[in-house]
């Protein structure tokens, strides 16, 4: 398993990885919204030999995926992250050269041929891109035909976009961006893939999920979230969508 590559890229950490997790799905409702949000990501993404993830962060996703793929490439572009998730991995024993390869790398410029992945999948990361639009089309390059692409995305419907007006009135956008759905449906079917489904994460507001910390009121709580995924479009209150899209 590659730990560092060659394309080593100057970035501040976002985050301490060892903590991010247990700050982010705190108690039973966040242990919850973590395991649906992985669930989705593997169904969306089905089966494929070679899969990559842009922007692995802790490894959340990376590890899960790495069970059912014959190759897993995960990348990003801060060092100390690919450092965390590579001796993760190494906990594990996954740490095969054949199986598993990490670099540091920059997710706007996919350092790989065209037509190599089966599926590519990219979680919390659109945001952050200086050029979603040209990310979106690196991505699906580096798809053979056929693959899948799992893209999620911050969604501009979301109740905590008011909480952001202020600094788009003073900066002139959204920062982490937030996206339309049309928008980002158009960036995908552009580059000749077909949309298969889109989902919507968190209608009931994460920050109070993640705080469920006794049985009932975290069972209230999905009954209200189903309530509302039944009774309305996706991009309705989600916090985020994501889209599953195949190349043709």
């Amino acid at each position: 398993m590659a730990e560092l590559s060659a394309l080593t890229i100057e970035h501040v950490a976002r985050f301490d990885p060892t903590r991010y997790e247990l700050e982010a799905y705190p108690k039973l409702g966040g242990a919850y919204a973590s395991e649906l949000e992985l669930s989705d990501i593997l169904r969306l993404s089905g089966s494929g030999s070679a899969f990559l993830e842009v922007g692995v962060g802790t490894g959340r996703v990376f590890h899960r995926l790495a069970d059912q793929s014959a190759l897993a490439v995960g990348l990003d572009p801060d060092a100390r992250m690919v450092r965390h998730v590579a001796n993760r991995m190494k906990s594990t024993g996954k740490s095969g050269p054949s199986n598993v390869n990490l670099l540091v790398a920059d997710g706007e410029h996919l350092p790989f041929k065209e037509s190599f992945f089966d599926v590519v999948v990219c979680i919390r990361v659109l945001r952050y891109f200086n050029q979603p639009k040209k990310a979106v089309g690196d991505m699906c390059r580096v798809l053979k035909p056929k693959g899948r692409l799992v893209l999620e995305f911050a969604n501009i419907l979301r109740p905590q976009t008011l909480f952001q007006i202020p600094q788009y009135l003073t900066r002139g956008e959204f920062y982490p961006r937030l996206f339309v759905r049309a928008d980002v449906e158009e960036w995908v079917s552009s580059q000749g893939m077909q949309i298969e489904e889109v989902l919507g994460w968190h209608k009931v507001p994460v920050e109070v999920l993640g705080h469920a910390n006794n049985q009932p009121f975290l069972h209230a709580l999905i009954g209200i979230e189903s309530i509302l995924q039944r009774a309305s479009p996706p991009q309705f209150l989600s916090r985020s969508l994501v889209l599953s899209a195949t190349k043709t």
